[in-house]
C-alpha cells in the first residue's frame, strides 16, 4: 500500500536486491537505490498529507503557497513556479487558481510582459502557509524521526545524486557520508 510504512523483521529492500540478484537481473544496485528512495518518498509523502490535511492544502499547494512565500514581494510568473516545482503548467494553473478561490493567492497579469501572468501570496495565504509550515516542521516535514544530522547527509547525498543526474550544479565528488553507519545523535521525536 503507498505511503503505509511495514514493520517487518527484514527491509523490504535488501530482500528485493537479494531475489533481484540471486534471478541474475541487471543493476542489482540501482533497482535497490530506486525502490528505497521510492518507499522513503512513499512514506514521507502519507505523512505530509496527513499533516496538510487540517489547513485544507494539497503537497502541491503548499509548495506553490511556499514558493510563494519566500519570493520577493511574495510573487513569481506561473511559468517560473512550473519550472522551480517541477511541475506541469496545467497543474500549477489548476493548483494556483483553487487557491486563489479560497483568497490565498491572486492572479494578476505582469506589468510589462503581457503573455506573463503572476501568482501573489495574499496575508490570508502567508497566515495559512506559516501554519501549515509550522506544524510540518515539527513533524520534521514528514521524516519523522529523523534527526537534524542525518538529514544534513541526506541533502549532501542526494544533491551528488541530483548533480550526477543534472538536476543541480556539478558539486565536490568527495563522498557526502562516511560509508560506516553512525547513529543519528538526535533522540527520536516521540
Amino acid at each position: 500500500m503507498r505511503g503505509a510504512t511495514v514493520h517487518v523483521e527484514r527491509d523490504p529492500v535488501q530482500l528485493t536486491r537479494e531475489y533481484w540478484t540471486a534471478m541474475n537481473q541487471p543493476g542489482a544496485e540501482h533497482f535497490a537505490a530506486m525502490g528505497a528512495l521510492m518507499r522513503a518518498y512513499w512514506t514521507m509523502v502519507a505523512e505530509l498529507d496527513r499533516l496538510l490535511k487540517p489547513h485544507n492544502l494539497s503537497r502541491t499547494g503548499f509548495l506553490l503557497m511556499s514558493t510563494l512565500l519566500i519570493s520577493e514581494a511574495h510573487t513569481r510568473p506561473l511559468g517560473q513556479l512550473s519550472r522551480w516545482l517541477m511541475v506541469h503548467p496545467t497543474t500549477v494553473t489548476l493548483v494556483i487558481d483553487q487557491l486563489a478561490d479560497r483568497g490565498l493567492v491572486v492572479r494578476t497579469p505582469h506589468p510589462t510582459d503581457r503573455r506573463t501572468v503572476l501568482a501573489t501570496l495574499t496575508e490570508r495565504g502567508r497566515v495559512v502557509v506559516t501554519g501549515a509550515a509550522e506544524d510540518l516542521a515539527d513533524a520534521r516535514f514528514g521524516l519523522t524521526d529523523v534527526g537534524e544530522p542525518l538529514a544534513e547527509r541526506l541533502v549532501g547525498v542526494l544533491a551528488q545524486v541530483r548533480a550526477r543526474m543534472g538536476d543541480a550544479p556539478a558539486i565536490d565528488t568527495a563522498p557526502a557520508v562516511d560509508t560506516a553507519p553512525e547513529a543519528d545523535p538526535e533522540p527520536a521525536v516521540s
